[in-house]
Parts: structure tokens; C-alpha cells; sequence
């Protein structure tokens, strides 16, 4: 075939699509349309009869090519009919012009600069518009239009459509990892289900991780074969690190399950771990729902969002992508309760995965980095202002954070920054300290000087000691530079499975004394 017209097509505010509803089944068939219906299926269909080659598809785009411009033209007007039908709500963008593959770069740079012109022209209503006299659907304010059989009451046809998408990419999940599941476990679309225990003051943790210089990597590809090869590998990729710690949840369910207060003996009735009601299987505490090129998203419980987000990017790391490349990424953690907006969840997480770019930036290191947040109570603003206005205190700054996750360096013990560094050093403070003493210490740190050095004269008389940082003097005074480590450790130990990090032994201490 031979190709003269490139077309590339892009979803527009994928996430805000995504997580529009605070309905995790929701956001699931949503990320489902998109994954496997957008650049799949209705491709496919729309394609039938036509001469085409593909260049690439991932990230929320595709690159196809076509013999002349006419046939590129009637592809895009069916292809948008088609999803204006099918998942209506979904804004599309799309660039054509001519191609030569001699120039690959700069017919890609020109195809670029169309698209994002094109986006700042125009952006089509692809959704019933609301009206004074219809009733507004509360999942994502359109006119209700549709009824939904599921839940039974009126929603919008944008819903619907993610509803509906829910149940198929729920069997679609668990039909793609089966050879893992083992037909004893699965994954399942309620929020409610992942790992939390029913009257409680539960936490969710929502995670989005991003490869880091990705965007270079695609810019400096100098031929169509490079591109596809690097779309196709980052893909495996993603795949690939995400198996393994499905692999290793299913191994250590037992010690994972206990960890979050369930019983995996099923002796106690009222602590019997999360089970599908239809399938009667075991439910894994972690839900993919983005899993596009290296822009990774899931949800599972608050204790464990920190412990998947590091082995996913330490399994992430050892993967090797077109022309042999080595990975990083950084990752975001929002610890939220259950009942906070999904949407700003997502949007502290992208904003945290933010700061832990920048910090690597700063660093100037090609490490993965991660940074996170626990929401206590629904604050307003942004992560910057939240950190600026609730952790500034009159010694300095509570949080440490961002973290560097150094997988391939055996100098973790020199790195105060280093998260394998902060597990160790929160497992001796864990182990160390009882709940009453952390609770104090967490005031403490909000206080004058004086009352820090008198809770380190205490801890002394008590023969503990605080965890030690070479180089640093923290153990002796909690602030050096206008910063401590222990609100963090705090935190962590709250918040991380303790078959990690340990947890209080009176006994042992008494022992000890």
C-alpha cells in the first residue's frame, strides 16, 4: 500500500471522562469504551473495506494511514458518527495531512501542531445538551434521556453507556489475568469490596503513575517502524510489571488480607474477607482502570497504595522496551475516605505524581519517585495549597516527601530520600514506639522546640530511640533545616501492611528493659 494521508486521532479529556461519576463502575466502563471499543472494536468496524495501515495506537491516540485524503476524510466522519452513537459524551479531535515517511519527524511535528490547532478551533457537543425542563442526570449533570435497566432509574446516554460497558469489562479483566486468578480469585467494580471493613473508618487509595520521559522518547523516534515498536513495547510493558504484582498479591492474599483486619481462616463471621457475590470467588484488593501506554491508574485500599505503587514501579523498572531503554516512572498516591469526589481524588493523585516529577527534575536523577497524601477530611484547594496552609508549622515543614525509589542502587542506607530507606527506618519506629506515644509525637511536631526536645529527653529516659538518618541530627532535635521525618513515618505506619513494617510489641519491650 502505498501511503500519501496520515490521520491521527486523540480523545480529549480522557480523564474528566473517566472519572466523572463517584461511581467506581462507573469509571471502569468508561476506561473499558475507551481501551477496548474506541481503538478496537468501532475502529475495526468503521475500517471494514478500507485501505489502511496503522502506525500506532496507545495513550489515547492513533495513528493510521491512508491512500488518499478523501478515504482519510469518510473514515473520520463514520468513525465520530459511530462513537456520537455509541458513547456519546466522548470528545474527539483529529489532525490529517500529507505524509511522507522519508521525513517521518517532520510530517509528524506538522500532523501535531494541526491537532492541537484543530483542538483550540473547535469542541463538538457530542452530548444532549441540559434543559430547564429535563432532569439532570447526577452522575454527570446531562439530561437524563436513558433508562438503566441496572440501576433502575433515568440517567444520560453518556451513563448509560459506562454503565452498561461495566459488566463487560469486569469479565473482560478477569478473562485477561484467568491464568493468575487461578479460578479462585477476581476483580470486581465495587468500591466497597477492595479491602475494606464495613463500619469503619475506611480508606481508598487512588494511584496514578507516569513513565517518565516517555514523550521524548516518541519524539525522538526517527522512523514509523520505531514508533510502533515503542508503542507495542510500552505496552508489554505496563502489562508485563502489572502481572507481577498481580502474581505476588495472589501469593501473599493471606498475609495482605490479614493485614487490612480480615480473617483468611474464615473463622470469624464477621471479618470474612471481600467475595464476589456472583462468581463466590476470592476479590483481589486492587482494580486497574487505566492501563494505556505508560499512564497507569488503580484504586485499591488505603493501607496498600503505597506497597502496590512500589513493587508496580520496581517490576516496571526491570522491563525492557524497543532498543533496550531503561524505565522509571513516578507515581502519585491520593489516600482518601471512600465517600471523597473520585474525580478531585484522581486529580490530587495526577497533581502529587506532579510534584514527584519535579522533584526528580530537581534532582537531575533518572530514578522512579513517589509522593502521597492522606486525606483526613474533604479539603478544598489544591495539593499546594493544601500543604502550604495544614503542614507548615512553627519549626518548619511536616513532610519529607517526595521519596526516591532506588531499585537498582545498594547505597539506600547514604539516601535520607531513599523509600526503602523510609519503610526501614518506619519499621523501627513502628516497632519501638507504642500508638499513644506516635499520637503524641504527631502533636509534638506541631509545637515550639521545647516541646520536642522534651519529648526526646522522655523517649531517651524510656530507652527508645528515634530512628537515625546519617548525616542527620533528627533523633535529636525531630527539625534540621526546617524539616522532619517522623510526620511521614507517622503516616506510613498507618498506612502501609504490617507483615512490612511490623507493629508494637509490648511484651518484647518489657523484655528489653
Amino acid at each position: 500500500m502505498k501511503i500519501n494521508y496520515a490521520a491521527l486521532l486523540d480523545i480529549t479529556s480522557i480523564q474528566k471522562f473517566i472519572f466523572q461519576s463517584n461511581q467506581l463502575k462507573e469509571n471502569l466502563g468508561a476506561s473499558f469504551l475507551i481501551e477496548k471499543k474506541v481503538f478496537n472494536d468501532y475502529l475495526s468496524d468503521v475500517l471494514k473495506n478500507k485501505e489502511y495501515k496503522v502506525g500506532y495506537i496507545g495513550g489515547g491516540q492513533a495513528l493510521l494511514f491512508f491512500e488518499d485524503k478523501q478515504t482519510a476524510e469518510d473514515f473520520i466522519y463514520d468513525w465520530t458518527l459511530l462513537l456520537l452513537i455509541k458513547i456519546p459524551g466522548l470528545v474527539t479531535n483529529f489532525a490529517i495531512t500529507e505524509f511522507d515517511e522519508n521525513h517521518f519527524q517532520a510530517c509528524m511535528d506538522k500532523l501535531k501542531k494541526i491537532l492541537e490547532d484543530n483542538k483550540s478551533f473547535f469542541i463538538p457537543k457530542t452530548a444532549i445538551p441540559a434543559h430547564g425542563i429535563t432532569a439532570e442526570c447526577p452522575q454527570s449533570s446531562l439530561t437524563c434521556d436513558v433508562y438503566n435497566k441496572t440501576i433502575k432509574k433515568y440517567v444520560s446516554s453518556s451513563t448509560n453507556a459506562k454503565i452498561t460497558a461495566s459488566k463487560e469489562a469486569k469479565k473482560s479483566i478477569n478473562n485477561e489475568y484467568k491464568d493468575i486468578l487461578e479460578n479462585k480469585y477476581c476483580f470486581t467494580n465495587q468500591l466497597e469490596k477492595l479491602g475494606q471493613i464495613k463500619d469503619k473508618d475506611s480508606h481508598i487509595a487512588i494511584v496514578h503513575i507516569d513513565g517518565n520521559d516517555i514523550g521524548n522518547r516518541f519524539r525522538k523516534c526517527k522512523t514509523l517502524e520505531d514508533t510502533t515498536l515503542l508503542s507495542e513495547s510500552l505496552k508489554e510493558a505496563v502489562k508485563n510489571a502489572f502481572s507481577k504484582v498481580l502474581k505476588e498479591t495472589v501469593n501473599d492474599y493471606e498475609k495482605i488480607i490479614k493485614s487490612l483486619g480480615f480473617d483468611p481462616t474464615f473463622k470469624n463471621t464477621k471479618r470474612y474477607p471481600p467475595i464476589d457475590e456472583d462468581s463466590k470467588k476470592l476479590i483481589i484488593p486492587i482494580r486497574p482502570i487505566i492501563m494505556g501506554g505508560d499512564d497507569i491508574t488503580f484504586v485499591c485500599d488505603g493501607k496498600l497504595g503505597l506497597y502496590f505503587t512500589k513493587q508496580f514501579i520496581e517490576e516496571f523498572e526491570k522491563q525492557n522496551i524497543s532498543r533496550q531503554l531503561p524505565l522509571s516512572a513516578c507515581a502519585g498516591i491520593a489516600i482518601i475516605k471512600s465517600k471523597y469526589p473520585f474525580y478531585r481524588a484522581y486529580k490530587m493523585a495526577e497533581d502529587l505524581c506532579s510534584l514527584a516529577k519535579k522533584k526528580r527534575k530537581d534532582d537531575q536523577s533518572t530514578c522512579s519517585y513517589i509522593d502521597f497524601h492522606i486525606a483526613s477530611s474533604e479539603t478544598t484547594g489544591n495539593i499546594n495549597y493544601i500543604r502550604n496552609h495544614y503542614y507548615s508549622v512553627p519549626q518548619g515543614n511536616l513532610l519529607y516527601r517526595p521519596y526516591r525509589i532506588n531499585s537498582k542502587s545498594d547505597n539506600d542506607n547514604y539516601d535520607e530520600y531513599s523509600f526503602n530507606l523510609f519503610i526501614e527506618n518506619t519499621k523501627a519506629f513502628n516497632e519501638s514506639l507504642p500508638n499513644n506515644k506516635k499520637h503524641e509525637l504527631r502533636k509534638i511536631l506541631t509545637l515550639s522546640k521545647d516541646a520536642g526536645m522534651q519529648f526526646v529527653k522522655e523517649m531517651k529516659y524510656r530507652k527508645i530511640d528515634l530512628p537515625i538518618i546519617k548525616g542527620r541530627n533528627y533523633e535529636q532535635l525531630l527539625f534540621e533545616n526546617m524539616i522532619s521525618p517522623y510526620f511521614d513515618m507517622i503516616e506510613l505506619a498507618e498506612y502501609y501492611p504490617d507483615f512490612i513494617i511490623g507493629k508494637y510489641n509490648s511484651q518484647a519491650r518489657r523484655q528489653n528493659l
